[in-house]
């Protein structure tokens, strides 16, 4: 099993960021004109101070917000994590490119290991260094040693 290196998995990541992100982007810019368009129902534009508020603004605002974390969060684990976990081993970006995530033995990781490492993407976002580590030493990134993975070419 090849390890694959630093340029190559950061080409994946940027194709599942268009895969991902463009459908979620779309989705949640329909959910803003909804949220935004409800909250400007709640109001009163004959108010004498322009900047009084009846706080409903306030609270649909944040109610998107969660929303729209609870939709990325969720996207994330059913895209990066049964993704990584099915038969094809990686998400779709990693299949273009002729790579497959494994478990340390080289066998197919568990649903666990393949949500886990979506969350230890998080870790490996502080500063990049988890993502950075990859093209130093054994081609692993912070999120593989927590999970105990690794990203190598298929056969």
């Amino acid at each position: 099993m090849k390890p694959a290196g630093f340029w190559i998995r950061f080409l994946a990541y940027l194709i599942d960021g268009f895969v991902l992100g463009i459908p979620l982007s779309i989705i949640l810019t329909i959910l803003g004109f909804v949220f935004v368009g409800g909250s400007l129902m709640t109001t009163d534009f004959t108010a004498q101070d322009p900047y009084s508020s009846n706080g409903a603004e306030v609270g649909i605002i944040l109610v998107y917000y969660l929303i729209s974390l609870v939709l990325g969060i969720a996207a994330g684990i059913f895209y990066y994590g049964l993704m990584t976990a099915s038969k094809y081993q990686g998400t779709l970006g990693k299949m273009l490119l002729g790579l497959k995530v494994v478990n340390e033995a080289g066998e197919k990781v568990s649903k666990g290991q393949a949500i886990g490492r979506f969350f230890a993407y998080a870790l490996s976002g502080v500063l990049y260094i988890g993502f950075i580590m990859i093209a130093f030493g054994p081609k692993k990134g912070l999120h593989d040693y927590i999970c105990n993975t690794r990203v190598v070419y298929k056969d």
